[in-house]
């Protein structure tokens, strides 16, 4: 955007910057996008990677190096926590975020899980 101030002396042109849109704000627009056009097959992704591949193979990790407890409750709580904000029906800029937090958690157990014997 241009703005043009006329003096009698001089004439002087001001450009203002362009504002760039930080990376949560355009995530956030995009999912909003997504939520309209692609919600069932978010839920649907989200829910069967997690429950029939990250689950399984954090258990494992966890059940092979010796089963500690804390770490079962754990890998069950990141299920729970992407099975229950789909199952709440919230927009796509949560789940998604969610799913990203529970397969974080999934591979600090795993990780946590050759470390605790």
């Amino acid at each position: 955007m241009e703005y043009i101030t006329r003096n009698p002396e001089s004439a002087y042109v001001y450009h203002m910057a362009a504002r760039r849109k930080s990376a949560i704000s355009r995530f956030f627009q995009w999912a909003a996008k997504e939520d309209a056009e692609h919600h069932i097959g978010w839920v649907g992704a989200t829910v069967t990677s997690m429950t029939a591949v990250f689950f399984p193979l954090t258990m494992a990790a966890i059940l092979i190096n010796g089963g500690a407890f804390g770490l079962i409750i754990v890998a069950m709580a990141s299920l729970a926590l992407v099975v229950i904000t789909n199952l709440a029906a919230l927009s796509t800029k949560y789940t998604i975020p969610f799913f990203f937090l529970g397969v974080l958690t999934n591979i600090a157990v795993v990780v946590a899980s050759f470390i605790i014997k």
